[in-house]
């Protein structure tokens, strides 16, 4: 199942850590607060897991949304489409146009 991941992280450093957890699984920084990307069952639950541990009960939000085939085709993009990556200094996204 592909899942959107979208989150409102106030402190960089966790931010971050969320940012590098959500790409260890594999899934595509689609914008600055967004990833997307296949996952299986047993790697959702992991990614639950590894996300509850960064979170904890901190004033934090992290929201995964499942998309079907269906959803995912009827999407639509305005504008370019860009790359995102982490910095290596300092953390933070840096956007590469395609």
């Amino acid at each position: 199942m592909r899942y959107l991941i979208i989150y409102d992280i106030s402190d960089d450093n966790l931010r971050l850590k969320v940012a590098e957890t959500l790409k260890d699984y594999g899934l595509d920084h689609i914008q600055y607060s967004a990833f997307i990307g296949r996952l299986r069952r047993d790697r959702l639950n992991s990614l639950l897991v590894d996300l509850k541990r960064l979170i904890g009960d901190l004033m934090e939000n992290v929201q995964i949304y499942p998309l079907c085939e269906v959803c995912f085709r009827g999407r639509r993009m305005i504008g370019k489409q860009k790359r995102y990556e982490l910095d290596e200094e300092d953390g933070k996204p840096k956007v590469a146009y395609f």
